[in-house]
């Protein structure tokens, strides 16, 4: 008989919370497959970047169910512990009445004995479902944990820790959204190292990687809690400046720059000096995030071929 999914998903991420792994795509697909005793396809397809939203998007899809499932369980068990308890306090109600009006003694020991019995099946009803319901209120506690983490990792660049594509996009929604609503200013900037295949080709793909990190270090100790900085791609990189107008954004990565020129990367007892190309965009009254974007990276472009290690400020909007 075929497997409810669901009831497969509950177990998935019970052993996740148990084993303490990170509620991931790939390890609640490996869990699947492990719980349910169903074949797992022996060639798959290296996934692409466009194949990742449809991956999410099951791996979701079954989160949902698995809580879908949950909930109706825990709508279940309130359902018999109403039923039960209705049932008993009718029996109960009955035998106290009947105690009430009854002048045997045999009879009053007897309905004594069972008005007893009716309280000890009410406090056992209440205390298993009370435990019952305390477990289902942890796995979902649990679970809820576990979302959180794994959006968090789902949105942020592994490398370097700042957001990735998929962070970005829902970031620069909001912030966007927030500035034309409140008609605050809002800039983003796009920032991109300079000469960094010399790095890779030179000193190896190691101290690329460690300058990605130590650019990215030096980017968040010139931003506010505010600001958001984005991996954009490669050795470029995002700033979501809210409540910023091109002024400011000029500071943020003047700042920026300075911080470069007097704080070079220390690889294996050597100093590695490199610099980096912006473009600035300041958010029209009327523009969205796309168009934002792509000034800015127009500048950005700007900026590189005009001779590197400078700063560029967009075309205002069209409107």
């Amino acid at each position: 008989m075929a497997q409810n999914p669901n009831v497969i998903g509950v177990a998935v991420m019970q052993r996740l919370k148990e084993t303490g792994a990170s509620a991931t795509p790939e390890n609640y697909e490996r869990l699947y497959y492990d719980i349910s005793g169903e074949q797992r396809p022996e060639t798959e397809a290296v996934p692409t970047p466009s194949d990742e939203p449809r991956r999410d998007a099951a791996f979701y899809a079954d989160l949902v169910a698995a809580l879908r499932e949950m909930l109706q369980e825990v709508s279940d068990k309130t359902a018999n512990l109403a039923q039960n308890l209705g049932e008993k306090n009718h029996s109960l109600a009955t035998d106290v009445s009947t105690l009430r009006s009854s002048r045997d003694k045999q009879e009053i020991l007897r309905l004594l004995s069972s008005v007893v019995m009716q309280a000890s099946g009410i406090q056992s009803v209440v205390e298993s479902s009370h435990k019952e319901l305390q477990e289902t209120r942890s796995a979902l506690s649990s679970m809820q944990e576990e979302l959180a983490e794994t959006r968090q990792m789902l949105n942020e660049d592994a490398l370097t820790g700042a957001l990735n594509r998929r962070g970005m996009d829902q970031t620069l929604a909001r912030e966007v959204v927030r500035a034309q609503r409140s008609g605050s200013r809002m800039s983003l900037a796009m920032a991109d190292l300079d000469h960094f295949k010399r790095i890779n080709d030179t000193y190896g793909h190691e101290a690329g990687d460690r300058m990605l990190m130590h650019f990215a270090n030096l980017i968040r100790s010139v931003l506010r809690g505010s600001d958001a900085l984005v991996r954009y791609g490669g050795e470029e990189f995002a700033l979501i400046l809210p409540d910023t107008d091109e002024r400011g954004a000029l500071l943020v990565l003047g700042r920026l720059q300075q911080l470069m020129k007097g704080a070079p990367m220390q690889f294996e007892g050597r100093e590695i000096n490199t610099t980096f190309s912006a473009g600035i965009a300041c958010l029209g009254s009327d523009e969205n995030g796309h168009s934002l974007l792509r000034r800015a990276d127009e500048a950005l472009y700007a900026a590189k071929h005009g001779g590197r290690d400078q700063i560029k400020i967009a075309r205002q909007a069209v409107v």
